[in-house]
């Protein structure tokens, strides 16, 4: 018998309760960690709790009422401070059993005793009876005599736990659960940033990853990284057998290992143990699982940033990189000139021109293995980047936007040095948005490299976006081509193009570069080509070139550079009109430029950056250069500074405008077909009109959709213009009220940019703003001149089905007259005249005109075409000529 005297320990504090008769205290720390003592409960036994699978062996499961001694002793004991005293210890393992008690003084209760008392334990019988054996068997057969605790025969099949230690679909389980508060308790802490948890009240045993950091870890071969059980033991202090609620964000078998059971998430109650590891410098961020959180990332990396200046644990080496940019330049607003590609752009603040790439995002690259060709083919050639560039083009150039520098890459690998910035257009990140539309990726950094985009986290988020949204650079299938014929160069095939250009009048084009003050390159969407675009009816100074691939610089002549600056800083990359003259013998097309209506040309001349070309004076524009020379000269703009007037005497010459000269042929118009009434009566669109017809569109709806109209808001009458919704494909368009119907809320429309009418709800129309009802309807109702459709449904149908096939492309267009407001024409497909081919094919007739002076051309034209019908008896002259007197005896009445 063990007669040593015993000693009452004070000052132990619970750190785990492993059943409801073991737990394990902890003494008080002195330069490291605790020391710690597992102790058994003297004189009493608990059910044993069901054990994990672990290797080969097989999971157990528990004793009925395990849990609830369990849960009844940590609840009552972790985290408080005991005392205790060894009664024995037990020779093979060395475990020490013994009382312990909670509180002091008076207040001081033997846990032991609470245990049997209240029925979650039972005597130990270890043949040993004496004084304190009978006062445990007492107590127990009172607990035994109330039924209370494992005592509880009636509920003891309940008492056992259905654990799920392995879960087998984790990803199934993470979807049900996702977003919800979760309650558990925390069963072990594996390392600072990975916690054993057992989900209460659904018995689900998962291993959970802190969501957005990575602690030091402990190595197979017993071994650890630095301040791995500082991180542990922290994490331990604070959470170890405690009740914690969390929030399932991921699981980590998305990394790529379909083994990994591991769930990804973030603690929120009793607190954020991940912050609290970040700012003592336990832990750093991880950007992985970082875009999975449901917190603020922004609070995760202001953690790091100040551990990393105050040097805490893993930061105390830690140098950060150093900036270039003096303070003062930092941040900068300033005006976008140029987009350079899909991430590097040139504001102008000021005087100065800055270069700046955007940080932290990768613009398209072609496919590994793949040559996109020189710059100026890999914008066409590399998938997406065309439309990464335009979509910044649009939304940028001309604009004001601020920046702030992150981080300044120094110049290596023949590559200059680089600004990279974050760009903002009012409070909207453009990296964010770009990669929000899937035309750019995010860029990858080393772990601890800090020089990245201040919103780095909110750019990976961004990514997911697009991902899950499989647009752009992640769609998946075909990607957008764009076959463009560079023109540059190539004087056989600009006069090819030639006489189409010239025919259009004003066309859409946007500016790609500009080589010198009169010199730009443009894409023409029309014809998808690039072309050189010379300015018309001036002479503008050459600007500076460099020297390139061993050429020699060239000298700026006088105001040459000042002019390629102001022409720049008014078209570059800007959506202009070109109308063109003629075409040089190098291929370069020769015209006028407009940039919001303001004619280049002009405006050079007018700021005394160029002066008026003699072959100006053959040109409609002449009368505004000559004024815009005139001007210049008076207010001795630049290189008019030092002219004097010298005053000559000039013949009076009668001039003779070029509105008064007989127009001796119609005019030519291309166009397309938007509705067919039947094969005689269509509306048609100018296709000069399609781009801004677009623009109009998208603005409208763009309205529209984010103001909605309220329901019964709209009025219609007779006559008024609105918005209607066409059903075939829920889009709104613009319309004319033709008929309000009584009795009910529907209206009869014609939707006036394309001709065809259609029965709506007044719910699916909406008021015109005056914006988009100034505008003209882009549909023109025509009439086949002097063409006559047949009366037989059966010719009616195959007449419009010739001229469904025929219209299926653009088309060339004469006006030769007016029938009320349709406008009498003839169309040309593809060389081939469409009333003279329905004519021929015996499927119209013509009606003759008195006026054989004014449509001789036409009539006779038409005659011989349906007299060749007539011959060969085509389709209704089958069987002869029914349009004499036996017309109506065969049911062809007229």
């Amino acid at each position: 018998m063990d007669t040593a005297p015993k000693t009452l320990h004070r000052g132990w504090v619970v750190k785990q309760v492993n059943s409801g008769d073991t737990i394990v205290l902890k003494g008080r720390p002195r330069g490291g960690p605790p020391p710690e003592r597992n102790v058994s409960l003297a004189y009493i036994s608990a059910p044993k709790l069901g054990r994990r699978p672990i290797g080969n062996e097989e999971a157990t499961i528990d004793e009925p009422y395990a849990w609830e001694a369990r849960e009844y002793l940590r609840k009552l004991l972790v985290g408080k401070e005991v005392s205790f005293m060894v009664e024995h210890t037990i020779p093979i393992s060395g475990r020490e059993c013994a009382l312990v008690y909670i509180g002091t003084g008076e207040n001081s209760e033997c846990v032991n005793e609470l245990m049997v008392k209240d029925g979650w334990a039972i005597t130990r019988n270890n043949n040993k009876q004496n004084e304190e054996v009978a006062k445990y068997s007492m107590w127990m057969i009172e607990a035994q005599t109330s039924g209370i605790g494992v005592h509880n025969e009636d509920g003891k099949s309940a008492a056992i736990r259905d654990v799920k230690w392995v879960i087998e679909d984790p990803r199934m389980l993470f979807d049900e659960l996702k977003g919800k508060p979760l309650k558990a308790v925390v069963e072990s802490v594996r390392d600072g940033g990975t916690l054993r948890l057992m989900l209460v009240p659904t018995m689900n045993y998962i291993t959970l990853m802190l969501t957005g950091i990575r602690c030091p870890s402990f190595k197979p071969d017993g071994g650890s990284e630095d301040h791995a059980d500082e991180a542990r033991y922290a994490v331990e202090t604070r959470l170890l057998n405690k009740d914690i609620e969390i929030l399932l964000e991921g699981t980590s078998g998305g990394m790529g290992n379909a083994r990994n059971q591991n769930f990804v998430g973030s603690v929120v109650t009793p607190g954020n143990i991940s912050l609290f590891l970040l700012k003592e410098g336990l832990a750093k961020c991880v950007d992985w699982s970082m875009k999975l959180l449901t917190a603020d990332p922004e609070s995760y990396r202001a953690a790091t940033k100040q551990a990393k200046a105050d040097k805490k644990r893993l930061w105390k080496n830690y140098e950060g990189p150093v900036c270039t940019v003096p303070k003062d330049q930092k941040e900068f607003s300033g005006r976008v000139t140029e987009i350079v590609n899909g991430e590097v752009l040139v504001i102008k603040v000021g005087s100065v021109y800055k270069r700046v790439t955007m940080s932290s995002i990768r613009q398209p690259r072609p496919a590994e293995g793949t040559d996109a060709g020189p710059p100026s083919r890999a914008l066409y050639e590399v998938p997406y980047l065309f439309e990464a560039r335009e979509f910044l083009r649009k939304r940028l150039v001309g604009k004001k936007v601020n920046a702030t520098v992150d981080y300044v890459r120094p110049a290596a690998n023949g590559y200059p040095e680089r600004v990279c910035a974050s760009i903002f257009l009012g409070n909207q990140n453009i990296q964010e948005a770009t990669v929000s539309k899937g035309l750019a990726t995010v860029a990858w950094h080393k772990q601890d490299d800090d020089e990245r985009a201040a919103n780095y986290d909110a750019l990976l988020l961004a990514q997911e976006k697009a991902k899950k949204n499989k647009v752009g650079v992640h769609y998946g299938g075909e990607p957008p081509i764009h076959k463009v014929a560079d023109l540059a160069g190539n004087a056989a095939k600009s006069k090819q193009f030639l006489p189409f250009l010239q025919r259009i009048g004003r066309l859409h084009a946007n500016v790609e570069f500009v080589a010198s003050g009169s010199r730009i390159r443009v894409y023409i969407p029309r014809d998808t080509c690039l072309a050189t675009f010379l300015l018309s009816g001036i002479s503008c100074p050459r600007a500076g070139r460099p020297s390139i691939k061993g050429q020699p610089a060239t000298p700026a002549e006088p105001f040459g550079d000042e002019a390629l600056e102001f022409i720049k800083d008014q078209i570059m990359q800007r959506e202009v009109e070109i109308e063109v003259e003629s075409c040089d013998k190098a291929g370069n097309f020769i015209g006028y430029l407009f940039a919001e209506d303001k004619n280049m040309s002009v405006e050079l001349v007018k700021e005394g950056l160029a002066k008026m070309h003699f072959t100006a004076e053959r040109g409609k524009y002449f009368d505004h250069l000559s004024r815009a020379e005139a001007d210049a000269k008076a207010d001795g703009k630049r290189m008019w500074k030092d002219y004097v007037e010298t005053v000559v005497e000039k013949e009076e010459l009668t001039e003779i405008s070029d509105s008064n000269k007989a127009e001796s042929t119609p005019a030519l118009k291309e166009v397309v077909v938007t509705h067919l009434e039947d094969c005689s009566k269509l509306w048609v669109q100018k296709c000069a009109d399609g781009p801004g017809l677009i623009s109009l569109m998208n603005q409208m709806r763009a309205d529209l959709i984010s103001d909605p109209p309220l329901a019964g808001s709209f009025t219609p009458r007779n006559g008024m213009l609105c918005a209607a919704i066409f059903s075939e494909d829920s889009n709104w368009y613009r319309a004319k009220v033709l008929k309000v119907h009584k009795d009910s809320d529907l209206i009869d429309v014609l939707f006036i940019d394309y001709g065809n009418q259609a029965t709506v709800s007044s719910t699916g129309a909406a008021q015109l703003t005056p914006q988009f009802s100034s505008v003209p309807g882009a549909a023109a109702e025509c009439q086949l001149a002097f063409i006559v459709p047949p009366e037989d449904e059966d010719w009616k149908e195959e007449s419009l089905r010739e001229v469904q096939m025929l219209t299926q492309t653009k088309l060339v267009m004469t006006v030769v007259g007016k029938n009320g407001s349709a406008d009498l024409v003839s169309l040309t497909s593809n060389g081939t005249d469409i009333a003279t081919h329905l004519l021929s094919n015996g499927l119209v007739e013509y009606e003759k005109q008195r006026n054989r002076n004014k449509y001789g051309t036409l009539m006779s034209t038409y005659e011989t075409a349906m007299a060749e019908a007539r011959k060969n008896r085509r389709n209704r002259f089958q069987y002869g000529d029914f349009t004499q007197d036996d017309a109506k005896e065969f049911g062809y009445a007229k």
